[in-house]
């Protein structure tokens, strides 16, 4: 099993959160996947899903305001 560089498993609780969702592939009811969220030293946004660090989105500052943006817009 090889771990994406974007993943930190040494990060604490005051930049790391674990979001319960549900999985598409994996199937199971919603809140049955944990979705972690990670905020880097260099503001770089993580999302490890299943929290394995075998496959992380990684968000910049620009990529992870846009997201905000949409999802504060689908969200009212």
């Amino acid at each position: 099993m090889t771990t994406v560089e974007g993943a930190t498993p040494k990060a604490g609780r005051e930049n790391r959160r674990a979001i319960p969702v549900g999985c598409g592939t994996h199937g199971g009811p919603r809140g049955f996947t944990n979705l972690v969220v990670e905020r880097k030293p260099n503001g770089e946004i993580v999302l490890d899903p299943h929290v394995t660090g075998m496959c992380v989105i990684i968000f910049d500052e620009a990529a992870a305001r846009a997201l905000f943006d949409v999802l504060g817009t689908w969200l009212r």
